[in-house]
C-alpha cells in the first residue's frame, strides 16, 4: 500500500466549491437560467436582467468562501447561534428582556435507576 492508491475517498470541485458544496454550484446555475428566462420574458433590461440573475449564484459563493473551505463543518450554525445569544444579550441589557438568555439550557436531572435505589437500601 502506498499513498497514491485509489482507496481514497473521490471529492469532486470546481473552483472554491468542493465536496458536499458542489451541490450549491449546480443549484445557483439553475436558478441563474431560470431567473434569466423568466425575467427575459417579463421583458426586463438585459443588463438588470443579467445582474439580478446573478445574486442567487453570488450569494452562494460567498457563503461557501465565507462559511464551508476551511472551516468546521458545523462552523455556520456555531456562528449563527452565537449571534443569535449575543443578540438575545443586547436586549436584555437594553431593557426589552425580562431575563438574560440562558447559554445552555440545563437537562433535566434524571432519576436513579430502579436497580441503584434498591442497592442503596440494603
Amino acid at each position: 500500500m502506498n499513498a497514491n492508491d485509489n482507496a481514497r475517498e473521490g471529492r469532486p470541485g470546481v473552483w472554491i466549491f468542493q465536496g458536499r458544496s458542489v451541490v450549491l454550484l449546480v443549484i445557483g446555475a439553475g436558478l441563474f437560467v431560470g431567473l434569466f428566462r423568466i425575467m427575459d420574458f417579463a421583458g426586463i433590461d438585459l443588463p438588470l436582467n443579467f445582474a439580478l440573475s446573478l445574486l442567487p449564484l453570488g450569494l452562494m459563493t460567498l457563503y461557501v468562501w465565507r462559511f464551508v473551505n476551511d472551516k468546521p463543518v458545523s462552523y455556520a450554525q456555531d456562528l449563527l447561534a452565537w449571534h443569535l445569544f449575543r443578540f438575545r444579550q443586547w436586549l436584555y441589557t437594553s431593557g426589552a428582556l425580562d431575563r438574560p438568555p440562558p447559554f445552555w439550557i440545563p437537562s433535566a436531572e434524571l432519576p436513579a435507576p430502579a436497580q441503584f435505589k434498591e442497592e442503596s437500601r440494603g
